[in-house]
């Protein structure tokens, strides 16, 4: 895994637009809330069984029969800004408006239930936008007997790996069916937090060593922004722990008892990256405590110098004090070698001071 610099968390993920209305609705209201990244919604289908795949883009969403199960389905929806097919979608599987209204807000918490014999999943996608920038997207599922619809709030090649491993029938997909399907994609997402909290442990090891090599408040800074980068993470890795152990907690017809252990691999990849947070979250308090103590060991040792330099200066100062004084009987002015013997003698009470110092320890 590559080093990542600097990696910054932000919540827009690129769109330009924002729409928001639910004010004053009644509860089953679809309107679309979050970002607008694109202008049209693409819908892709994969059909297959144990002997045949098919692949094809819709050109005519409102045309289409996306009812038809004469094969499993894979639906694959990016865009959600479509209320007008997000709703014909729901309605032909007989979707419950909630869930439709939950697939339409992508700022929704993490969750899953069962509504009416199909199962509702949603999650966040976390991704590097750019070398630095963390976003993130909502992705949410829908799968039903023989249907398996996917939401994500734009164009990503994401699921592709999927694909073509079904197109290939490598994999066993065709085989394993439409729970196997999901388990696949939600671990496809899942794989890309571990590059995210990848990213943020190659930083943390880069902040350590410049804050024992060259502590800066730059570097304070860099350790807030990764900080605030966690707690979003593990804000979202809470609930989607949650949502994966309800799945595994709740005897589910539309999961199989040979694929659920697929699923408990999902909740123990949660776990493991709970844990890496959570060290995180300890080993950013450490660098915070070790850029303090640094700056006041620095800190120090410039006192430390000044004093000495200081030390070093008041026999001196009190030399020359007095014998800047402008008094008459003072014999040692007329004297052929007195300025030398004085600079002699605040050579050798410096020569003096220094052996001192250093036999100390303190230079």
């Amino acid at each position: 895994m590559k080093s990542r610099k600097n990696i910054r968390h932000s919540s827009k993920s690129g769109g330009n637009k924002r729409v928001s209305g639910k004010t004053g609705l009644p509860p089953g209201s679809l309107v679309h809330i979050g970002k607008v990244h694109k202008d049209t919604v693409s819908v892709c289908i994969t059909e297959f069984d144990d002997s045949a795949i098919r692949n094809f883009e819709v050109s005519d969403p409102t045309r289409f029969d996306f009812t038809d199960q004469s094969r499993l389905r894979w639906i694959e929806i990016e865009g959600l800004q479509d209320i007008a097919l997000i709703e014909r979608i729901g309605k032909g599987f007989k979707i419950n408006s909630m869930v439709l209204e939950d697939i339409l807000n992508t700022e929704h918490r993490p969750k899953s239930e069962v509504h009416d014999g199909v199962l509702f999943l949603t999650m966040k996608a976390f991704f590097l936008h750019g070398q630095n920038e963390i976003q993130s997207e909502q992705a949410s599922f829908l799968l039903g007997d023989r249907f398996l619809v996917s939401f994500l709030e734009k164009d990503h090649t994401w699921f592709d790996p999927v694909k073509n491993m079904m197109l290939e029938n490598s994999g066993k997909f065709r085989q394993r069916g439409l729970d196997y399907l999901l388990y696949s994609l939600i671990d496809v997402l899942i794989d890309q937090y571990y590059e995210i909290v990848e990213g943020i442990a190659d930083q943390l090891e880069d902040l350590e060593e410049q804050i024992f090599e060259n502590p800066s408040q730059e570097l304070v800074e860099k350790i807030r922004l990764i900080k605030k980068d966690i707690i979003t993470i593990r804000k979202v890795s809470i609930p989607t722990h949650e949502s994966i152990n309800k799945l595994k907690r709740e005897e589910l017809v539309l999961i199989r008892k040979e694929v659920m252990p697929y699923f408990d691999d999902i909740h123990d990849h949660i776990i493991q990256i709970l844990d890496y947070l959570d060290t995180y979250r300890e080993l950013i308090t450490e660098l915070k405590e070790n850029y303090l103590s640094n700056i006041t060991l620095r800190m120090n040792q410039v006192m430390k110098l000044l004093t000495i330099i200081t030390t070093i200066f008041i026999p001196l100062t009190f030399i020359a004090g007095i014998y800047g004084m402008n008094f008459t009987n003072m014999p040692e002015l007329n004297w052929k070698y007195g300025y030398f013997i004085v600079l002699g003698i605040m050579f050798f009470l410096t020569s003096g001071m220094l052996i001192y110092f250093r036999r100390k320890k303190w230079l």
